[in-house]
């Protein structure tokens, strides 16, 4: 198949989990032998050079689009005025709609793909000139709907609450304007399936990461990684470092707080706090996580699902999470990871993880076992290239 997939970002490097998706889509579908072409927008934000775009994406053909979507105060206030949601204006640029147009005319390609919700500002030129599927990285109006009800700022949470309306229709419209839609998640694909009748596809992200041996569990550490560049990650950790911190470091002030992640500062001022390491960006997710203990994904706001979470798990590494962190697995609390939403209980997980080192390793091989049963690559990615023959097929 010939297939265009559009991305508001080029996905590297893969330091969070929307760019891991996204990447290892791009290099599942030419693996497979797909002629593919990745068009988006290079974002002032998430720029990356013309060097390392012709070296890490050489698998398949690209077409960089340059685009600051920075956020800005006065056009989301001026966009209050407006009756599409700022998340969206932020990427609508006529020229390049009008470029994407002549592209879609002279290539004739077999299939399209928006990758993540932000794409859709791709979709006008391609509506009814090829099959367009949606790739749902998770359900953003969910996403917002959850910071705005945890946020303090009252005029910021009515800001939110208008935005989050405008964003939930902006999805389920197009949920009923694309041919077929994939979501990341089974808790998404309910939802899918609840607001539009059009086919929907359940692709559970894979993790490629291979265990060399035991996980080196390490005693008296914790740790998160994801990046901070995400708002519900910045809250989530200050949650855990207002209101769980202190009650584990009070049973066990001996233990070590370990953070790390994209576009985290080293000098953050939240982070100077007793028994906190904050290590900024790291090199080598794999490595920061088998030596830095238990990991905590206290996350308050998402969809979708972690993929660092996956991979801690993956690599046999207990953790201790939010239900929402573990939204879309398929796992119960006290096997293959612990789940508590109240800090007493968080913190309680936690010690207990940290007092039983036996039922902790547990925990990391019940965990291994899942991701490895349920999130293998190349079973699902076989699932999800007859799904999007089958969609060719009804559109033709």
């Amino acid at each position: 198949m010939k297939i265009l997939v559009l991305g508001n970002r080029f996905p590297w490097p893969l330091h969070d989990g929307g760019a891991i998706a996204t990447y290892r889509l791009l290099k599942s579908l030419s693996r497979h032998g797909h002629e593919v072409l990745f068009y988006s927008y290079n974002t002032v934000k998430h720029n990356v050079s013309k060097a390392v775009i012709e070296k890490e994406f050489s698998f398949c053909r690209t077409i960089s689009v340059p685009l600051d979507a920075s956020l800005k105060r006065s056009s989301a206030v001026f966009n209050l005025f407006k009756n599409e949601s700022y998340f969206i204006e932020r990427y609508q640029k006529e020229e390049t709609l009008f470029q994407l147009e002549k592209l879609v005319e002279v290539e004739k390609f077999d299939l399209a793909i928006l990758e993540g919700f932000y794409s859709q500002a791709f979709f006008k030129p391609l509506k009814g000139k090829v099959p367009v599927v949606y790739r749902a990285h998770n359900f953003e109006s969910q996403i917002w709907q959850r910071l705005a009800e945890n946020e303090n700022s009252i005029l910021k949470r009515i800001y939110l609450n208008i935005q989050v309306k405008r964003l939930k229709k902006e999805e389920i419209n197009l949920l009923n304007e694309v041919n077929a839609s994939i979501a990341i998640s089974p808790s998404d694909e309910l939802k899918f399936k609840e607001y539009s009748p059009k086919p929907v596809h359940l692709y559970l992200p894979g993790v490629e990461i291979q265990i060399n041996g035991k996980s080196k569990l390490q005693p008296h550490a914790i740790f998160h990684l994801g990046s901070m560049e995400w708002e519900a990650n910045q809250q989530g950790i200050e949650w855990f470092l207002r209101r769980v911190w202190p009650l584990v470091l009070a049973q066990h002030p001996e233990l070590t707080f370990h953070i790390a992640g994209k576009g985290l500062l080293k000098d953050d001022p939240r982070f100077f706090q007793q028994g906190v390491y904050n290590h900024g960006e790291v090199n080598d997710a794999k490595e920061f996580m088998l030596n830095h203990g238990i990991c905590i994904v206290p996350i308050l706001a998402g969809s979708g699902i972690r993929m660092k979470l996956l991979e801690a798990m993956n690599l046999g590494i207990p953790c201790v999470s939010t239900t929402v962190g573990a939204q879309g697995l398929s796992i119960f609390s006290g096997n293959e990871l612990e789940i508590a939403d109240q800090p007493k209980e968080f913190a309680q997980k936690l010690i207990d993880l940290l007092n039983d080192r036996l039922k902790a390793i547990q925990i990391g091989k019940n965990a291994s076992a899942y991701v490895q049963q349920h999130h293998n690559p190349v079973i699902n990615f076989d699932q999800l290239n007859q799904f999007l023959e089958n969609i060719i097929k009804k559109t033709n």
